[in-house]
């Protein structure tokens, strides 16, 4: 769900150089880390705590109780000019708290106070504190808090309006954080840009020692093939568009003011993006979710979020659900008018039908009442889906008198429901929607008009609690993105099953049939406390037949990702390694590279550690029959090596996902021998959507039968290489892998 909050931004803007030792200045490179954001979905925050740990909440904060009880960030800004942006609420009236900068220096602060105060070196405050006049604010509603430094004059904001300007220091500031002094401080999200010592910063943007980020952008739009990173994206839950004339505009909303939507746009299919332009303005903040389509008459139409407070959302906090339009030949949006009220969860769901010219908006909206679990009896959350639609381009909308609920059948971190549907017109009329769920599968309702919906049922799409995303292509197939990602050690893990990669898969008939399952989007292996993933992804077809994915959490993590849904198709797969492991992954483990072996061939090497599990995972397109074939080579020092055939991705320190996969083979019992030497395997499965068999061939001799542990949901799609180690020198090394599927 999109974390149920408003961001803390702590930007620290470079104003150019920073001291060092010895009087020589140097130009730091400015950075943006994210310290905490989407606390309910057990995203760790890169915070270290003074006394208690801050308790995380579903509502997406962390919630500090008490004196010298701080929050600090893991690093805080060098010298030079910064700018802090945060969002907060403090839940009583006249309870002090207080924004940490240095050892010695706080803003004091508390809703319903006369004054502030300024106490330390930072404000020039070192013998007696500074009062300013407090801002008047209510108890339990958040505000934002601003703080601006240039050279050595400070400048403090509230609510955007300014209550202190003077003198203050230049130098770094030691420590950044907040101190709930006397009462409770609950914290969204806290990032921050600027300077840091290169020593503290972690590995650059998509820089991965392996996955598809290693693979070269092409020079056009004609060269893609396969899965590629164009750029970094804006923001979280920006959505796609391809206009008729194909050009394509991104949307988002725009960071940190997040009182407007932002647009690009794209007329070599994604390569390139024009600067981003403001496209309408907002009637208040927003968060992130914003869904925008083109409308057959050549208008625009988007659904955004606009942040309220009052009864009937969560927590006296509403995300209502705005639409504007910017009609055909038309300059300007028109005024956003409130469409959805109460407290929504991200947009997903958004589209308008092909034979009825009827827009369908489908949202995940809050139960107020159902915030806390039932004491008995079935529990659906505190969210259910509701549908609404409009006949006459969005001047009016009616809602469904069909809501849409889920049993959520075993306890977890999060109790969201049913949230977050996307939608998709299919060839006899149907409108299909696909909802999120935290138990594995996504699931289903189907609607003859976008009116009326049938119950939700479970499918057999394999998902973490992350939502989907549906695309029509021209041809008339169907692509689906999803995290078909679990966790089986910790069912409690971030997103219920994570979010580390991003599959899309395609249908030419309709969705009776998938072909594909195929890593499309690498989360980078940025360190950061931010909110994480590869998810909330939306999708665009180029003029060329290319799609352009956007999608992506936090900072550093957020992509324009280009394919061609061919590459979903093919039935013969080959590792080439020509750009290094692009097609593996080893999320859990680390120093995965490719490497000559015997014979001059190139060869994936998974290195040997005497701790935790080794090994990698290489992603093929899904076949329920199939034959793989491969050169292993194994040192003695490797234990308890295991080979599995499975249907979804899991984490290499996931030390249940050989147990939960569809064909698990272990080394000592198919004859596969440690003994340093290369050996061809060949892996040959059938039927693995019936609980079928791999036949196991090494080096020609006889097979080896092995049954399946369970049916595949639409065959398998990983070969996932796992082991133990004696020592911390050596590798398990692969070569010539590939996979032959049938057409």
């Amino acid at each position: 769900m999109t974390p149920t909050i408003f961001r803390l931004h702590v930007c620290f803007w470079l104003a150019g150089w920073s001291a060092v030792a010895g009087g020589v200045s140097v130009q730091a490179a400015p950075e943006t880390i994210t310290f905490v954001a989407n606390a309910e979905n057990q995203t760790k925050p890169r915070v270290r705590y003074t006394g208690h740990a801050w308790v995380a909440d579903q509502g997406g904060f962390l919630a500090g109780t008490g004196r010298g009880h701080r929050l600090l960030t893991e690093v805080a800004p060098d010298a030079g000019d910064f700018r802090v942006d945060l969002e907060l609420a403090l839940p009583a009236a006249n309870r002090e708290a207080a924004l940490v900068l240095g050892g010695d220096s706080e803003l004091v602060l508390a809703v319903g106070a006369k004054v502030w105060k300024l106490r330390g070196r930072f404000f020039r405050a070192g013998d007696a504190p500074l009062e300013i006049a407090a801002p008047v604010l209510n108890a339990g509603k958040s505000f934002s808090l601003a703080m601006e430094r240039k050279g050595e004059i400070v400048a403090i904001f509230a609510d955007g309006a300014v209550v202190h300007r003077g003198a203050c220091s230049a130098a770094a500031l030691g420590s950044l954080g907040l101190d709930p002094g006397t009462g409770t401080v609950r914290l969204y999200t806290l990032a921050a840009s600027g300077a840091f010592a290169t020593s503290r910063i972690g590995t650059k943007p998509f820089g991965n020692p392996f996955g598809m980020q290693l693979r070269r952008v092409p020079a056009t739009s004609a060269a893609v093939y396969e899965p590629v990173v164009v750029r970094s994206a804006l923001t979280n839950e920006s959505s796609v568009l391809r206009l008729a004339d194909s050009t394509l505009e991104t949307y988002s909303v725009t960071k940190p003011a997040s009182d407007s939507v932002t647009v690009e746009r794209s007329r070599d299919g994604g390569l390139t993006w024009s600067e981003p332009q403001t496209a309408f303005t907002l009637p208040g903040r927003a968060y992130y979710a914003l869904q925008v389509l083109a409308a057959s008459d050549g208008a625009r139409h988007a659904a955004v979020h606009v942040f309220g407070e009052g009864p009937g959302g969560y927590r006296g906090r509403l995300y209502e659900v705005y639409h504007t339009q910017l009609a055909a030949g038309a300059t300007a949006w028109s005024p956003p008018q409130r469409i959805v009220p109460g407290y929504i969860g991200s947009i997903r769901g958004f589209i308008q039908l092909a034979r009825s010219g009827r827009l369908v908006l489908a949202v995940a909206r809050a139960i107020p009442a159902r915030e806390q679990a039932p004491s008995s009896g079935p529990d659906y959350g505190w969210n259910d889906t509701f549908v609404y639609f409009s006949d006459d381009q969005g001047a009016t909308w009616r809602q469904s008198y069909d809501v849409l609920s889920l049993e959520l059948k075993t306890p977890n971190v999060t109790r969201y429901g049913a949230i977050e549907p996307v939608l998709l017109e299919l060839r006899d009329g149907r409108v299909w929607m696909l909802v999120r769920d935290r138990q594995g599968r996504l699931v289903q309702s189907f609607s003859t008009d976008g009116e009326r919906w049938s119950p939700l049922e479970r499918t057999p799409f394999i998902s973490s609690d992350s939502p989907a995303a549906l695309l029509r292509l021209r041809d008339g197939k169907i692509v689906l993105l999803t995290n078909a990602c679990q966790n089986w050690t910790d069912a409690r893990s971030y997103a219920m099953g994570g979010r580390e990669v991003l599959h899309a898969a395609i249908s030419a008939d309709e969705g009776k049939t998938w072909r594909g399952f195929r890593e499309i989007f690498h989360e980078t292996d940025v360190v950061s406390g931010g909110d994480r993933g590869t998810s909330y992804p939306t999708l665009a077809e180029t003029s060329d037949g290319k799609v352009v994915v956007v999608s992506g959490q936090g900072e550093g993590k957020r992509a324009i990702v280009t394919f061609d849904p061919r590459w979903l198709e093919e039935r013969a797969v080959r590792d080439e390694l020509a750009s290094g492991p692009a097609a593996w992954t080893q999320y859990g483990d680390e120093g995965l590279r490719a490497e000559t072996a015997e014979g001059g061939a190139r060869a994936v090497a998974i290195p040997l550690k005497a701790t935790g599990l080794c090994g990698a995972l290489w992603n093929f397109p899904i076949s329920a029959d199939g034959e793989l074939r491969a050169r292993i080579q194994i040192p003695a020092h490797a234990k308890a090596v295991r080979l599995s055939l499975n249907d979804h991705f899991n984490r290499i320190d996931d030390k249940r996902a050989a147990e939960h996969a569809v064909f698990t083979l272990e080394a000592a019992k198919i004859g596969l021998p440690a003994d340093g030497r290369a050996h061809d395997l060949v892996l040959t499965w059938s039927r693995a959507q019936q609980t079928g068999e791999v036949l196991i061939r090494i080096d020609g001799k006889s097979p080896v039968h092995v049954a399946a542990a369970r049916a595949a949901q639409f065959g398998v799609n990983y070969l996932r290489v796992e082991f133990r180690a004696e020592a911390d020198a050596g590798h398990v090394t692969i070569d010539q892998l590939s996979a032959q599927l049938p057409r």
